[in-house]
């Protein structure tokens, strides 16, 4: 193979990696915000008030994170909690929960 097809079939497959990695992030993408949205729909059939705000906005002295949207809410109504805020930027649910002294908690579900 001469050396000017070799340089071609290189660029097709670098454009053709390039364009199935951007698909795929762009339907990895689609996937989470679909299941932040079923989440949330979840949340507020259930009474919570969900919003969205960055959870680095927040300063939390701890974070726990949740492996288990069931167990996330389970403990959010067992703290009495109303207000769940999510984070796209890093596909996240939580809550903060005050704890001992003047510290606040923040417990993490992450939904990707």
């Amino acid at each position: 193979m001469n050396r000017r097809r070799l340089i071609i079939l290189s660029f097709s497959l670098i454009c053709l990696v390039l364009i199935i990695g951007g698909f795929l992030y762009w339907y990895s993408e689609q996937l989470a915000e679909q299941k932040l949205q079923d989440y949330i729909k979840r949340l507020e059939d259930l009474g919570f008030t969900t919003e969205e705000h960055s959870l680095a906005d927040f300063h939390a002295d701890d974070v726990v994170r949740a492996p288990f949207f069931g167990d996330f809410r389970s403990y959010a109504k067992q703290q009495g909690i109303n207000h769940i805020y999510f984070d796209r930027k890093i596909h996240a649910l939580y809550f903060l929960n005050p704890i001992t002294g003047d510290g606040v908690e923040a417990n993490v579900f992450y939904y990707k």
